[in-house]
């Protein structure tokens, strides 16, 4: 095989015997085979080592097997894999879902078409037992082509629809992400970095096509998609601001390093691109703390002008000029101004 198409699989696993085999078969009946594939185990108490151990007997591609001695968590987990893994590509992979036999050759083919950094696909729902239950898209309507910084600032993709170059997730070390920006604590998860590094500094590439089907069941490891209609459009709408959740400073640490990243020996398109994503997340810091101000005070009528005070100053422009976006506007004026979640809950 080509070592410029070599594709590592990386797989995070905790106590997932019960659907991990038909995820493994999935993996082996690609078209564009893997050029090995990663297993971080975190821990597990159940069989899904020995399945993993039957499977590599008889795998088409080397099985590379870690057991991690105490829990990382599903996203230190992923990115401690990584550290395994040698392919030019990479490709996040859940323990309970069934992967399409063409994702890989999909994914390389529109990475290496329109010169992208990231790919990214949509998804079947899926149950316990593979009943159908509609689409995951992401948000993404149809297929595109982003360039840096032109992606909300505090999006996300699921990790299970990643495949990006292993070139770019090696310019910032894994170590040094950061917080979380949508948990109090922990460090940032997998796909969130690899959201941020990508759509900071290369192109994304979009696409609604479903390529995996994703279960979802009361085991999963990443967040429930259901919710009432408040939550639904909260979510919708973007990230609340809370004084415990200082994404002002995950902001400026993420402007540290691009700026650093800009001054080091990098080729140089990816030196002038980490400057003006620097700047960025610069002013990103800045409305940032400007919202956390006005979500956490007492008085209506001051939280208004403070929100109307960013509005202002260019706060809520587009992603594509350095904003937050109307949705926030949105977002801030509801649940920050007239707090319409915290009424609720006193209903």
């Amino acid at each position: 095989m080509d070592t410029k198409f070599s594709v590592s699989v990386v797989m995070a696993t905790f106590n997932g015997g019960q659907f991990i085999a038909e995820q493994l078969d999935s993996i082996a009946r690609q078209t564009h085979p893997p050029t090995e594939l990663i297993v971080s185990d975190d821990a597990s108490t159940d069989e899904t080592i020995k399945i993993v151990r039957n499977f590599a007997t008889t795998a088409p591609f080397p099985v590379k097997i870690v057991e991690n001695e105490k829990r990382l968590g599903y996203g230190s987990n992923f990115l401690s894999a990584t550290k395994h893994a040698s392919g030019a590509y990479l490709s996040f992979c859940d323990q309970d879902d069934v992967w399409l036999p063409n994702k890989i050759e999909v994914s390389l083919r529109a990475i290496e078409a329109f010169d992208g950094d990231l790919y990214v696909h949509g998804a079947t729902i899926v149950d316990a037992i593979g009943t159908t239950g509609g689409q995951f898209t992401q948000g993404i309507r149809k297929r595109a082509v982003l360039a840096p910084l032109t992606l909300p600032p505090w999006g996300v993709f699921y990790g299970f629809s990643m495949v990006f170059r292993r070139d770019v997730f090696d310019i910032i070390p894994a170590d040094d992400r950061g917080g979380h920006t949508f948990e109090f604590t922990g460090s940032l998860s997998h796909d969130l970095w690899i959201y941020f590094i990508a759509s900071s500094l290369g192109r994304v590439i979009v696409d609604p096509q479903p390529l995996v089907l994703y279960r979802r069941h009361d085991k999963n490891e990443t967040p429930d998609l259901k919710g009432n209609i408040v939550r639904k459009i909260s979510k919708f709408l973007g990230v609340a601001a809370h004084e415990n959740l200082r994404r002002d400073s995950v902001a400026a640490h993420r402007s540290k390093i691009l700026k650093d990243l800009a001054k080091s020996a990098s080729p140089s398109r990816l030196r002038d691109q980490a400057g003006a994503a620097s700047r960025y997340w610069a002013e990103i810091a800045r409305f940032e703390a400007d919202r956390i101000t006005f979500y956490t005070h007492d008085c209506i009528l001051s939280r208004l002008a403070l929100c109307l005070k960013l509005l202002r100053e260019g706060g809520y422009r587009s992603y594509r000029q350095g904003g937050l976006s109307w949705r926030l506007f949105m977002k801030d004026i509801l649940f920050g101004v007239f707090q319409i979640r915290r009424r609720m809950a006193k209903n």
